[in-house]
């Protein structure tokens, strides 16, 4: 009797992953992301061959439109984050996971992270050191990878969803890491890791991109303003057009409460600040065809 409701219960479980597998795949972000592959006639994903056996998946985000920021209403919400349209006219792929500490010492020859571990995502690194990773990997490959602009990664982000996060309007522990010991509007207390955790780890939204929300903060390429968004161009916006000044991260880290990994969370760091909770995630720029 036991085995037979203990396969009752593996069968259950099984049913509700599937279910939900299928629900994703119906949602409009990802129908909109395969249609507009197909179209294109590319690929939904992408593996980079880094060399030594070691790769890198990327995966293809549409053009598309959104509202970028947060509405008032959203608890935690900063006045740096005024909602506004925006239009991305180009497609482009982005890294399934945040770049890990063998993808980064495959190309850089060391690793500056604190926690160690091959799949954990590296971290400790600046934003002029996520840089000449780029430029050695994009020398490496033959291929241009580059840092999301901000409006970039928020879109990538929220998969075609519109509140706090891409998971809901809260964000529980079993679905991020995060320090989740303070929970936001209806969340629930749950698991403080008070570390990294291995990239995957967590169910992806709908673009197929995992740890948006959490694990480590992700560099961008754009010079961080709090007003930027009052005079933000709706098209294609690469942030402010300045030298010097700090760079935007985005998506929160382990350390931080929910709040902060919400879709629209801006926050910043000086380019040579190395930090446990700082991180990045490539772009692969789509070349047009000749």
């Amino acid at each position: 009797m036991k085995k037979i409701m203990a396969l009752i219960l593996i069968l259950s479980i099984a049913a509700v992953v599937v279910a939900v597998e299928k629900i994703k795949e119906a949602s409009p972000a990802t129908i909109q992301q395969k249609k507009a592959a197909d179209a294109a006639n590319l690929p939904l994903t992408k593996t980079i061959d880094l060399g030594n056996e070691v790769n890198m998946v990327v995966v293809f985000i549409p053009a598309g439109e959104f509202e970028m920021g947060s509405p008032m209403e959203e608890l935690k919400r900063d006045s740096d984050e005024a909602q506004h349209h925006i239009k991305l006219t180009k497609a482009f792929y982005i890294g399934k996971f945040e770049v890990t500490q063998i993808q980064y010492r495959t190309i850089m020859s060391e690793n500056p992270s604190k926690f160690g571990g091959d799949k954990l995502p590296v971290e400790n690194v600046s934003w002029y050191e996520a840089m000449r990773f780029l430029k050695k990997l994009s020398d490496k490959t033959g291929m241009k990878f580059r840092l999301p602009t901000e409006a970039e990664w928020e879109y990538a982000c929220r998969a075609g969803t519109t509140t706090a996060f891409n998971t809901g309007t809260t964000l529980d522990s079993d679905v991020a890491n995060y320090d989740a010991e303070k929970p936001y509007a209806d969340g629930i207390i749950g698991k403080y890791l008070d570390r990294t955790c291995v990239v995957g780890s967590y169910p992806p939204n709908a673009f197929g991109l995992y740890d948006m929300h959490g694990n480590v903060w992700e560099w961008c390429n754009d010079i961080y303003n709090e007003d930027y968004y009052k005079v933000t161009p709706s098209i294609d916006p690469k942030g402010p057009q300045t030298d010097g000044g700090d760079r935007v991260i985005r998506g929160g880290a382990w350390n931080e409460y929910a709040y902060k990994c919400r879709s629209a969370d801006r926050n910043d760091r000086g380019p040579k600040a190395n930090q446990s909770h700082i991180g990045f995630r490539v772009v692969l720029e789509i070349e047009s065809p000749k």
